[in-house]
């Protein structure tokens, strides 16, 4: 049964009983962060817990305990005399409405005033050009387009959660974003799960920062909306939630320098040729005609990231650099054509939803053509042996920490931040694993070598990277077409380790 604001009952007459000011939140989702759903980012806080799982998504203990007061509370006797039951009933119902009206009130309040302190000063286009992280900026830049593209951007996003379908987003999305999103719509098909997203009100938007990424620039967006988010799944109704949303998100815009004057937002056509794009273009978002990859941020602004606004205001223990990454990536961003710190993250998160979508379906086959054949070894037992599946999976956060070259290779250190909540299905029916949505700090790493040039394809979109033929999962790692291993280190960032925090600081920073 849905759980409205009566099924949220015992929760809520603990709270009177007790006389303190908080309301819990409930597990609901929504289309953030190619799935921040609501008990990630902004609402799910928690404390820290030890643990590692050996490499990859593992089976041990802890991590992150996510920060759901639950719905665990109960009824319990109130132990009073006398009176009139019925006359309590009321009293107390009565309270009970009240008290979830302030609270709605307040955390709106609250959401308010956060969003206009974190962008007091909203930027204009002379500031922007003027600006010395936007020094591609020209004195005519369209800020009012950016935004509007922005709006529509938010729109057919949540539209596209509703329905499941990343068809209407695609040609603006990066590969690793709809990634993101693609897990997500393959866990809720398994588990019979829908989620639309009504009364959708987008309240303000504002440029919060303007960033400088080798040949790309990057815009920092926040988004104040509100809607009201409904989930049901058809194998537990238990697990059904309903409620009004009023939130902020930060959304990353990511386009190449020198790209003006296009519009992928409100046109059907290839940017570069004019010619139809396929309704459905998939992994792969490119032109059939003139083989142009829209989604490049080469003819448009494109969404390269959906952060909850603590991820986005956190001053992440995890995320700390390494000294000297400044300094390695302006040297990489020289060397190599194709380097920008977003779009690698952006293949990091790629290569991590591919491996989670490989544990929850048991198919290591799935990751097998961009990872090391070491890292295969380690991993593709666990992921045979992996039973559940996601009922939540969410990134938090993608950040470049590390960059080093080791024997003819250029190494890269990631931090993720994964949210999730583990589900089996026994009978035709869920059941829940984690009771609460939890949190695992993780560190990919990927490797390519030091001479390697831009490739004709990429490997997690299921092409070639040398010879750009398209690629199967299978267990096979030489290319049907040119014969070259898939996952060479010379064609394309290869995925060479993924283990816990624990494990990255014992192996790196020892004692």
């Amino acid at each position: 049964m849905q759980k409205t604001l009566f099924s949220r009952f015992p929760a809520v007459v603990s709270i009177v009983l007790l006389g303190m000011p908080f309301f819990s939140e409930v597990l609901i989702a929504r289309a953030g962060g190619g799935g921040g759903s609501h008990g990630g980012g902004s609402h799910g806080g928690g404390s820290h817990g030890g643990g590692s799982h050996g490499g990859g998504f593992g089976h041990g203990a802890g991590g992150y305990s996510g920060g759901y007061s639950g719905h665990g509370a109960y009824y319990g006797n109130s132990g009073h005399s006398g009176g009139s039951p019925l006359l309590t009933i009321i009293v107390l119902v009565i309270s009970i409405y009240v008290i979830y009206r302030l609270v709605v009130y307040f955390r709106n309040s609250s959401n308010n005033r956060r969003f206009n302190a974190a962008a007091t000063v909203q930027p204009t286009a002379g500031t922007i050009a003027e600006s010395r992280e936007f020094p591609a900026a020209k004195s005519d830049f369209d800020l009012d387009g950016l935004l509007s593209k922005v709006r529509k951007a938010f729109i057919e996003v949540q539209t596209a959660w509703s329905e499941q379908n990343s068809d209407r987003m695609r040609r603006f999305i990066t590969d690793g974003v709809y990634q993101r999103f693609n897990t997500q719509f393959r866990m809720m098909s398994l588990l019979r799960q829908s989620n639309p997203l009504t009364n959708i009100r987008i309240l303000d938007v504002r440029v919060d920062s303007i960033e400088h990424d080798g040949m790309y620039d990057i815009a920092n967006v926040a988004i104040h909306a509100s809607m009201n988010d409904k989930f049901e799944c058809a194998l537990n109704h238990e697990l059904d939630e309903e409620g009004d949303n009023d939130f902020v998100e930060y959304w990353s815009f990511l386009r190449k320098r020198g790209a003006e004057g296009k519009n992928i937002y409100d046109s059907p056509k290839c940017p570069n040729c004019g010619a139809p794009l396929s309704e459905n273009m998939g992994e792969l978002c490119k032109c059939r005609y003139c083989n142009a990859m829209v989604n490049s941020g080469e003819f448009d602004w494109v969404l390269a990231e959906i952060t909850q606004e603590d991820d986005y205001r956190r001053e992440g223990r995890f995320t700390e650099k390494m000294a000297g990454l400044d300094e390695k990536v302006r040297e990489m961003v020289s060397t190599y054509g194709d380097f920008a710190v977003q779009l690698l993250e952006d293949k990091a998160s790629n290569a991590y939803m591919q491996i989670m979508m490989a544990y929850a379906t048991h198919d290591p086959s799935l990751m097998r053509r961009f990872v090391t054949d070491a890292l295969f070894r380690q991993l593709a037992p666990q992921i045979e042996k992996h039973q559940e599946i996601f009922n939540r999976i969410f990134l938090n956060n993608v950040t470049l920490i590390g960059a080093e070259k080791i024997d003819n290779m250029n190494l890269l250190i990631f931090s993720l931040a994964c949210s999730y909540q583990r589900a089996l299905i026994t009978n035709n029916s869920v059941k829940l694993v984690d009771p609460e949505i939890v949190m695992r700090e993780e560190v990919l790493m990927l490797n390519r070598d030091i001479g390697a040039g831009e490739g004709k394809g990429s490997i997690y979109q299921h092409n070639c990277p040398l010879c750009g033929g398209p690629v199967k999962d299978t267990l096979d790692i030489k290319c049907s077409f040119c014969g070259s291993p898939l996952n060479s280190t010379a064609n394309d960032w290869i995925v060479c380790a993924l283990m816990s925090r624990s494990d990255y600081m014992k192996e790196f920073y020892p004692g």
